[in-house]
């Protein structure tokens, strides 16, 4: 089975690009780069393994063992807006346990964007892929690869993710849980599923420990897929009677406006001076400086509540390669909850 994973800023110019003709490669142990120059392919490398190494870390407590494989990145620098896609393919060792076959990535923007948040997006489906063997939920996928970005991108989908549901164009969670294609409107799966597994981290107790429990909330409800595995999971993980509950609690948490939180002081791979990585968003040593800047986006006043309603008609975009799969489920959202807006 082959699975393709979107970072949506341009994912259509990534596919339809020719390769760079000018590139140079560079090999780690476990990526080879393509990229415009050697400095580049070998910065690209050197970051993209400080990034595989940090995210298990961050997320099973231990580093990966190195990939039978390696994985080819493709790395293209161009102006404007960044993005990126990796590919999958599953399989099964030979005692039958789920596998990750084989992973590609490409990833294209400005070399500062792409180091600092699409890389460690990217790198961090793979992470996932690898502790699963088999396709992880589009929503957890792809907010906890979010949650590797820098802050100001962070901020920006929590920000949206209130606009979300306040225009009413949110999935209820025991839709969003077991949805299997990506949806036509991709800035809900993105924004609302960075909102959930934000608050699931948390709630889990932050941290490392915190996602060991999504992972392991992940892990039973994707056990059959079904509303009941995904309650159980809410039960047994959370405490929560159902996913409904579930639901309840993170919208409650919205009542808290969004902060934002400016990182200084973040350390690059040893040896490293290059400005390049002055914002990059490890969790390596740092201190956050809170502040009331105006966002790129108007806030919600809180309460954030919202009222069930009709769902609009959607054509699910499928991922290259992925088979056609009919829904079981109805596709209801969040509805307007018409609270009062406070824009700049």
């Amino acid at each position: 089975m082959t699975l393709r994973r979107f970072y949506p800023a341009i994912v259509l110019a990534v596919l339809a690009s020719p390769s760079v003709a000018t590139a140079a490669n560079f090999e780690t142990a476990n990526f080879v780069v393509e990229a415009p120059s050697p400095e580049l392919a070998r910065k690209f490398g050197e970051m993209a393994e400080f990034y595989r190494k940090e995210k298990a870390l961050e997320w099973l407590g231990h580093e990966m063992p190195q990939w039978s494989r390696k994985c080819p990145l493709q790395v293209q620098v161009s102006m404007g807006s960044a993005g990126g896609a990796t590919t999958f393919t599953f399989g099964s060792d030979q005692s039958g346990r789920p596998i990750v076959s084989s992973q590609r990535m490409e990833i294209r923007g400005d070399a500062k964007q792409l180091l600092n948040s699409v890389l460690p997006h990217e790198v961090t489906h793979t992470v996932l892929a690898q502790h699963f063997g088999r396709p992880v939920p589009r929503w957890a996928d792809e907010g906890g690869s979010v949650l590797s970005e820098n802050d100001e991108e962070r901020f920006s989908h929590d920000v949206r993710c209130r606009e979300i549901l306040n225009a009413g164009r949110a999935f209820v969670l025991r839709t969003l849980f077991r949805m299997t294609e990506y949806p036509r409107d991709m800035t809900v799966l993105y924004a609302q599923g960075y909102s959930v597994t934000a608050y699931l981290v948390d709630k889990g107790g932050s941290g490392r420990e915190g996602r060991g429990k999504l992972l392991q909330f992940l892990g039973t409800g994707m056990n059959g897929n079904t509303a009941e595995s995904w309650n159980e999971a809410a039960r047994r993980v959370y405490g929560y009677e159902s996913v409904d509950g579930l639901e309840r609690a993170w919208l409650d948490a919205l009542r808290t406006p969004p902060a934002r939180t400016v990182a200084r002081g973040t350390q690059p791979p040893a040896g490293d001076k290059s400005p390049t990585f002055a914002n990059a968003t490890s969790n390596g040593n740092r201190t956050e400086l809170r502040t009331s800047a105006a966002p790129t986006m108007p806030l919600l006043e809180p309460p954030v509540r919202a009222v069930r309603g009709a769902a609009p008609d959607r054509e699910p975009i499928r991922p290259v390669g992925a088979r056609p799969q009919a829904p079981d489920y109805p596709p209801p959202v969040l509805g307007p909850p018409e609270l009062p807006r406070t824009g700049r």
